[in-house]
């Protein structure tokens, strides 16, 4: 991804042909330009929250506060440009975070609780039965059986799912 940035006006600006930004690409460009010998003579552009591990490949989204009076502006045309993979905000103060582009229209979708998922290997139906039979010897008890042999109160989760399993049990047998 290309930008350019004007210290002076305050502004980064998309460079031709690009038409989609991604918060994450516009941070790690924003932090390249601070860490310049042009840009350490300047003050700070942004700051970013989010990208906490919640666990399972799962992040909080990123949220991008440009600092006062700058903003981000598209190159003149007549297209749709969007902001996506995380929320950008701040920038100039009654104009926002996006400088106004004649022709150009942009998509900018914010999430109060944006989420990340990265993918990653699920089991196999093979290492599903076997964990769920009690047939996996790395795992002490079965992930069912111990539902069942320790939540067996009347009302609760376990005592329900070891009637239908009862009931199914029985059932097979008929």
């Amino acid at each position: 991804m290309a930008y350019t940035f004007d210290h002076i006006n305050q502004i980064i600006d998309v460079v031709s042909p690009q038409v989609d930004v991604d918060v994450q690409d516009l941070f790690n460009a924003i932090r390249e330009e601070e860490q310049s010998i042009r840009g350490m003579a300047f003050p700070r552009i942004c700051d970013a929250t989010g990208k906490d591990d919640l666990g399972g490949g799962v992040t909080t989204g990123i949220t991008l506060t440009l600092d006062p009076d700058w903003q981000l502006r598209f190159w003149s045309g007549s297209y749709t440009a969007s902001i996506v993979g995380g929320n950008l905000v701040g920038g100039h103060t009654t104009d926002g975070p996006v400088a106004y582009t004649a022709g150009v229209q942009v998509k900018l979708i914010q999430s109060a609780a944006s989420t990340l998922v990265t993918g990653g290997s699920a089991l196999t139906t093979a290492e599903h039965d076997k964990l769920m039979t009690g047939l996996d010897t790395s795992v002490p008890a079965a992930v069912w059986e111990e539902i069942l042999a320790s939540h067996l109160n009347t009302g609760t989760t376990g005592k329900a799912i070891k009637d239908i399993k009862t009931k199914a049990t029985l059932a097979s047998l008929k």
